[in-house]
């Protein structure tokens, strides 16, 4: 089995005072939980200097559509974020925060591996968009109820010129669901690896 968050900088802050546990708590509970749409070679660590790691877990088929771990010790956060180009991190500042804690010791890390065991679970609407009979999507979106707020996460988002020429497909995933969604758009590794 490959190993969840091995890729990008994830040497450089695992071996960290302020980002190591965090790392290895995360690592530990994607081992464990194995969530099903979260493939270990496409999850990895990138960061803001040595005081800011960001762990990405990508959906393996929404073309980005992540859950961040930001870890600012002794800060630790997540959010949902659509991430197609980390050139200067805009996208993972725009996402949507879901809780933050401070991290003092054990219990602090077991209250944050719990939340981070439930938003593996948390369900997401999926919208893909297409133009007439085309089967590339023109839209790809993903929208999510958090604390009854509906955050849309958008990956793809082309003009479409006719609008009653529009279809709009809709699915229930989550990052722990066991069945890939009907359209699948890959995470788009080869940017994202070597920006990291």
């Amino acid at each position: 089995m490959r190993e969840y968050l091995a890729l990008g900088a994830a040497r450089q802050y695992e071996t960290s005072t302020e980002h190591g546990q965090v790392i290895a708590r995360v690592r530990q509970e994607l081992e464990s939980r194995a969530p099903g749409m979260v493939e270990p070679a496409e999850t990895f660590v990138t960061g803001e200097g040595p005081g800011v790691a960001l762990l990405i877990v990508p959906h393996h088929w929404l073309g980005g559509i992540s859950l961040v771990v930001w870890s600012e010790s002794p800060q630790i956060g997540l959010r949902w974020t659509a991430l197609t180009d980390l050139t200067d991190h805009d996208q993972m500042d725009l996402g949507h925060p879901v809780a933050q804690w401070q991290i003092n010791g054990g219990s602090d890390l077991d209250q944050f591996a719990a939340t981070l065991q439930h938003e593996l679970s948390r369900p997401m609407t999926l919208s893909w968009i297409f133009q007439g009979a085309s089967a590339n999507p023109r839209g790809v979106n993903a929208s999510l109820d958090l604390d009854g707020k509906r955050a849309k996460l958008s990956v793809r988002s082309q003009r479409i010129l006719w609008l009653f020429h529009q279809r709009e497909i809709l699915e229930e995933t989550s990052l722990s669901s066991k069945e890939p969604p009907s359209f699948r758009f890959p995470v788009p590794l080869e940017k994202l690896l070597p920006q990291a």
